[in-house]
């Protein structure tokens, strides 16, 4: 049986409105202000079902996964949503500008996925997931029996024989729709139930491997599902695939900062860490003009910005940047001797150990300050920035003692551990843009 495969999604209908004021980021990038704009955005916007709001009086026969279910099959008789006559795939080109000011254009399509156990050798995740967010997503995949979000997918296609079929043919046609988001990213899409395009997708991926870019927790999710003999159309989850060789794949950092620690550990940390890393004072010189028009010299978040910028573009693998409110210059930190990172991670794999990522868990916020894999997981001491310009507004105002700045993982570094059956810790990669919730629907009940 083939692994990817075209099914009959289920969208949103003319008369519901603009596509950009109903669809919605995936719910784990939804805080409390996000989720009240988009509902007001209209009653028919996605995330009413994806991330309803709570109320003090849900109960187990009315909540937010009730809800979801019930304005679903709302929708459903009331022709917001409408099924596709046919089985379709969705082709989707995504024009966007990255954090690291960058302009891309990222191609992929939407279909079905065959889900395959871990053990199989066809997906491999490479992040570690948690049972919180599994758990409320399976709770609304069971009140709901629809996917709301795909699952990114990573295939390894040097050819790309799908993307060129594509843009030869109705990729050069005006896109069904498009959405543009509140980030100026502007998704297009072409659905198709072209045989020969299908018969393309099919053959390419034939015998393929997948990594799983982003949404681990769905993807577990959907195996948990398909477990429970839901039917046919449950042994696939909705996944958006795109080529490790397409030009638009970009990955970002997700950086660390640190509150909550003894200030006196914070101010040896340099120190301390040349102990194990070469630590440079960096120039942290600055004329341009900071927030406000005032001088980048007034602002020194700004300059410690530029300063460690430069350093991590000078050393791409095994460097950090360290800069806090209370540190009269920003660091630069080398890691130059790979043994300290394979004796701090005994048993895995030379990959594993000499990711970024576990160089920084393992001999910085472990060793150095004490920081555990809990504190970590529940981001005790320890909070996640993928914006770097935010991290360094919020450090320069003293709301965090310091931060720690790193490169990208690198796609090579992905597909070692992935294909080697490990996986890389938390917030080791950053896939942007994520594709906005509400495109397409799996309808789980009966066939594809």
């Amino acid at each position: 049986m083939q692994t990817v495969v075209p099914f009959r999604a289920w969208r949103y209908a003319p008369i519901a409105g603009e596509l950009s004021r109903l669809v919605a980021p995936p719910y784990d990038v939804v805080d409390l202000g996000l989720q009240s704009r988009l509902y007001a955005r209209g009653r028919h916007n996605v995330v009413r079902v994806d991330l309803g709001m709570t109320t003090p009086s849900d109960n187990e026969c009315d909540n937010q996964y009730t809800r979801a279910a019930d304005l679903l099959l709302e929708w459903k008789k009331a022709g917001v949503l409408v099924r596709d006559p046919s089985p379709s795939v969705t082709f989707v080109e995504e024009s966007f500008t990255g954090p690291d000011g960058k302009a891309r254009t990222r191609h992929g399509f939407l279909a079905a996925m065959r889900l395959h156990d871990f053990g199989d050798g066809v997906v491999f995740p490479h992040e570690q997931t948690f049972s919180g967010p599994k758990e409320d997503r399976y709770r609304l995949l069971t009140a709901t029996a629809m996917s709301l979000s795909p699952v990114f997918l990573l295939y390894d296609l040097p050819g790309d024989e799908i993307t060129a079929a594509w843009k030869a043919g109705m990729g050069a046609e005006p896109p069904a729709a498009f959405v543009t988001d509140e980030g100026d990213t502007v998704t297009k899409l072409w659905p198709t139930s072209d045989p020969v395009l299908l018969e393309t997708i099919g053959q390419s991926l034939a015998t393929s491997r997948f990594v799983i870019a982003d949404g681990h927790h769905r993807y577990e999710t959907a195996l948990r599902y398909k477990k429970d003999g839901k039917g046919a159309a449950a042994d696939y989850a909705l996944a958006y695939f795109s080529n490790m060789a397409d030009p638009g794949l970009a990955i970002y950092s997700t950086h660390r900062l640190i509150a909550g620690l003894d200030p006196k550990t914070i101010a040896g940390l340099p120190g301390v860490l040349e102990k194990t890393f070469a630590v440079d004072r960096l120039n942290a010189r600055a004329t341009a003009l900071g927030a406000a028009g005032r001088p980048a010299a007034d602002q020194p978040g700004i300059a410690a910005q530029a300063a460690i910028a430069a350093f991590l573009s000078e050393h791409p693998r095994w460097a950090f940047g360290l800069w806090g409110p209370g540190f009269d210059t920003p660091y630069g930190i080398r890691l130059v001797d790979p043994t300290a990172a394979r004796q701090a991670a005994p048993g895995r794999s030379k990959a594993y150990q000499e990711l970024d990522v576990s160089i920084l868990q393992a001999l910085v916020l472990e060793k150095a300050l004490g920081i555990t894999p809990a504190d970590m997981a529940s981001e005790r001491h320890l909070t996640f920035f993928k914006d770097p310009n935010e991290a360094f507004a919020r450090l320069q105002a003293g709301e965090f003692q310091a931060g720690l700045f790193m490169n990208p993982t690198g796609l090579d570094q992905i597909r070692e551990v992935a294909f080697g059956g490990e996986r890389m810790p938390q917030k080791a990669t950053y896939f942007y843009p994520k594709l906005p919730t509400g495109l397409v629907f799996h309808d789980l009940g009966g066939g594809l």
